[in-house]
């Protein structure tokens, strides 16, 4: 990763930083065995937490907090590169990126005291994120949502429900998306919730992804939140959201594309010592070669576009073609390095402790989540292309 880092940003205000990054990271993926990856994708709970424990305690989890909030400073590039290896060893945190993500808006639009008492206590793993936005009822369609949050006094009062949320039972707060007494059908606010609040209740949906990190949904029944638990001006939500997102989507990618390195690390020395005619391993066949050079072509391309929509949008640029091509190139990319990975292993790849079913799970997540590919094509077609709109 360096090579590469020094290639696209060789006079990067923060490249020791980010030099420094890769080798804080680097130094924390060491202290774990080689092989400690299918562990903890296939749900080792105490090995994610000890990976977990490592990445907060190193100082990572201030990396996008500016210094004078006590963090790293560096921009999304700093996040983006740290999650990029991280996944290339299979340790990295669903849960650490969601974080992350969900902080932003508070860093930005919070108050001070917001900044102090949810955003803050993230850099040393204190507390924790999920994000409380998909609803059965909207899916992709945020705007068409029902969660609704009313003023009473100095209280918001809240009811609603929310889906496939992430490690909601391991967060300390929820990076709500919900509706207010505005009359606009546009006006959606950001609110942050407690999540151990009387009236939240959740049940876990019976989703295996991978790592262990579950997926719940979560009730709201006449939750009572402060006054300061909404960020910035209410009815801005949906702005505020919308700016996030291809930082989101960017986080994602190399969250993903760390992936498609390690399907073809273990893919490329499994094929290299089995043998089944003759001699020569089954990695010198063409019909093995062919797949897994196309997969890595992909890949290396959609690291490229990941890393152009970061120097984007790092430098205030528009960032939204790039990153929504990154995210679609990324998961096409992994998925079909997955897939090649299952196929070369084959029985092998079928049974769970290899790890290549873990990763194959992971990898075709990414093509719905956290939105789907056909709204990605959605997106390129009217908004980079020109075409109409065609929902």
């Amino acid at each position: 990763m360096r090579s590469f880092l020094q290639s696209i940003c060789p006079q990067h205000e923060h490249l020791d930083l980010y030099l420094g990054v890769i080798e804080t990271a680097e130094s924390i993926i060491k202290q774990f065995p080689e092989d400690a990856w299918r562990q903890k994708i296939k749900g080792d709970r105490t090995l994610n937490d000890e990976v977990n424990d490592a990445i907060n305690s190193s100082g990572l989890m201030g990396l996008g907090v500016d210094e004078q909030y006590g963090g790293m400073g560096g921009g999304l590039m700093g996040q983006v590169l740290a999650t990029d290896v991280f996944s290339q060893a299979g340790l990295t945190s669903f849960a650490s990126v969601l974080t992350s993500f969900c902080r932003a808006p508070l860093l930005k639009y919070g108050t001070d005291e917001q900044k102090a008492k949810y955003a803050l206590p993230t850099i040393s793993g204190e507390k924790a994120f999920c994000i409380l936005a998909t609803e059965p009822d909207a899916g992709t369609n945020t705007f068409n949502i029902k969660t609704r949050a009313t003023k009473q006094g100095d209280k918001w009062i809240l009811n609603g429900q929310k889906t496939y949320i992430t490690e909601a039972h391991n967060s300390d707060y929820g990076f709500l998306i919900a509706k207010t007494d505005l009359e606009s059908p546009g006006a959606l606010s950001i609110f942050v919730v407690d999540m151990k609040s009387p009236g939240v209740t959740m049940h876990p949906m019976n989703i295996d992804i991978a790592a262990g990190e579950k997926q719940f949904n979560v009730f709201f029944d006449n939750v009572e939140m402060p006054a300061d638990a909404l960020v910035g001006e209410e009815g801005k939500g949906g702005k505020y959201m919308f700016e996030g997102l291809n930082a989101e989507r960017l986080m994602i990618s190399a969250w993903a594309i760390g992936y498609s390195d390690l399907a073809l690390k273990a893919t490329t020395a499994y094929t290299n010592e089995r043998k089944l005619f003759g001699e020569n391993a089954i990695a010198s066949y063409q019909a093995v070669q062919h797949p897994l050079a196309k997969a890595k072509a992909e890949t290396d391309a959609a690291r490229l576009m990941i890393y152009h929509g970061v120097q984007l949008f790092d430098s205030g640029m528009e960032a939204g073609p790039a990153s929504n091509m990154a995210k679609y190139l990324t998961s096409t990319a992994v998925n079909n390095m997955c897939d090649a990975a299952i196929q070369f292993h084959g029985g092998s790849g079928m049974d769970e402790d290899t790890g290549m079913l873990a990763l194959w799970r992971i990898s075709r997540v990414i093509r719905i989540a956290p939105i789907n590919n056909e709204m990605i094509l959605n997106y390129i077609a009217e908004h980079v292309i020109g075409l109409p709109k065609s929902y």
